[in-house]
Formats: C-alpha cells, structure tokens, sequence
C-alpha cells in the first residue's frame, strides 16, 4: 500500500469518529416550529380594518345626490325672456297656450319649466294678454301685478306709467295689499299719485290698436305721443322740454312713414320738426 491510500484511510476513520461521536441539533422538530409560530400568530397586534370601496361609494352616492338637486334646481329655475325690438311687434305664445302680443320695445320673462305650478309673466313696455283659463295668472310689472283666471286685457308699463285694460273676465289690479281694483269688460285703471283711477264704459278696443298698427291718442301729452312714434319706427326725436305737457288728440296708422306722421302731428299741434339727420328728428316751437 503506497503512501497516498494510507493518507486517505486516515482521513475516512478520523471522520467517522467525528460524526460517530454525537448529533449536530442545526433543526427544529416539526412539532416545535408549528408551536412557536402558533404563538407568534396569537401575539401580534391586531390590525386595522380599512374599508375603501364602502367609503367610495357612500361618497359617490352623496356627490350624485348633490348634482341632481343642483341640476334639479337650475333647471326648474330656468327664465325664458322675449323682446321686441323698437319698430317691431311679437306674438308669443306661452306653455298653456295664452298668448301674448308684444308691441314694440317691450319685454317679457317668464319660467317655462314651472308653469303648470305658477303661470306669471313679468313685463316691461306693453303687451296684449289673451288667457286660456286655468290656475292663476299674474303679470308682474316694475308699479304694480295684474292677476286673472281667463280672460283678455292690455296692460301699459312703461317707466312710472302703469295703466290696465280689460277687454273680457275680470282682473285684480294692484300696486300694494292697500291699493287694489277689479276692472270688468270695458274698463281700465291707470295708476296716478300712487292710487288707480278707473273709467268704466271706456272703447278699449282703440287702446289695443297698436296690435293693428293703428294709433289713438285722446287728451295723450305730446312727450307720450312722440316716445309711441320712436318705439314704433325706430328713430330718435327730441322735443323741446316746454312741449312736453301739452296734449295731443288723433289717430294715424304705421302704413305712412315717420315723416308723414311728424308732419300730422306737428301740424295738428301747429308746431314743426327738422330732420337733423337718417332717423333723427327734432321739433321745436314756429318761430
């Protein structure tokens, strides 16, 4: 045996006698790692529960809620405004199918969307009602409310002037709680000092000609008469501040043009106008 295999048998039988001498304890039984990790298990603190998608949704349902009274709300509030232009006349009509005829210059708003609830119609300038009867119908304006249930009237507001005609039912009239009249067919109320003046018996029909572009004036001050003629032509006329108060008589129809009817006006009241240039007039005294 050479020298190399007696250097190998050496090295088996001292590593047997190492092994051989005892066992290395480098693992846990089973039963022993399953006992400390069922303590471990038991002895950490419990953690807390955080419910994401509930919290989403609640918020969701909440935004939604919001929008749609929101919406709800901007919608039912939802104002609808009609204008006529100066020279211009505009027939509307209205969810009840009332109907209402805009002279020229004037202007209604109304809320379409809420008008089975409350049929109102706030006006500035003049305007021709026919009513279809049902609930309550109010014209609001800057001196004063109309109120009817079905009929056909005509209402005149414009700046401090408010004036009621009633052509067929009954209408309330009323500036304040304090100060209220009912007009029956043939009769109107023109607000003066604060307090309605009312003539009964009256021809209301010459009142609502303007619808048929005719113009009746009786006893009417001049200044009226020549604010009528711009709002129904289109132009500018000035008058001298002294012709204001005086008070023109006659009727015209808007088939002639603004010079014919300057020149009946002026003539009536034996005073003139220039033409100081397209669609700019000015009347003064004879001199």
């Amino acid at each position: 045996m050479n020298n190399k295999n007696l250097h190998s048998n050496h090295l088996e039988e001292k590593s047997t006698a190492f092994f051989s001498g005892g066992k290395i304890h480098w693992e846990k039984t089973d039963a022993e790692v399953w006992a400390e990790l069922s303590e471990k298990i038991q002895n950490q603190p419990a953690r807390k529960k955080i419910q994401l998608f509930p919290k989403m949704v609640k918020y969701a349902a909440a935004a939604a809620v919001i929008l749609a009274v929101t919406l709800g709300a901007v919608t039912f509030s939802y104002q609808k405004t009609v204008v006529s232009l100066p020279g211009e006349h505009l027939t509307v009509q209205l969810p009840d199918e009332s109907v209402i005829q805009l002279n020229a210059d004037s202007k209604i708003k109304y809320h379409p969307l809420k008008w089975s609830l409350e049929r109102r119609v706030f006006l500035e300038g003049e305007a021709y009602f026919e009513v279809e009867t049902g609930k309550n119908f109010s014209v609001v304006s800057k001196k004063g409310i109309t109120e009817v249930l079905g009929t056909s009237f005509n209402i005149y507001a414009r700046d401090e002037k408010y004036r009621v005609a009633c052509l067929t039912g009954r209408v309330r009239v009323a500036s304040n709680k304090q100060n209220q009249v009912v007009l029956e067919p043939g009769s109107k109320a023109a607000l003066e000092n604060g307090r309605f003046v009312v003539q009964k018996n009256h021809n209301v029909e010459n009142i609502i000609s303007w619808k048929n572009n005719r113009f009746y004036f009786a006893g009417t001050p001049l200044k009226e008469v020549i604010d009528e003629i711009e709002r129904q032509y289109g132009v500018t006329i000035q008058i001298q501040e002294k012709l204001d108060s005086r008070n023109f008589a006659g009727n015209f129809p808007k088939k002639y043009n603004v010079e014919e009817v300057l020149d009946f006006v002026c003539t009536a009241m034996q005073i003139k106008f220039v033409k100081q240039s397209e669609n700019v007039f000015l009347i003064l005294e004879n001199s």
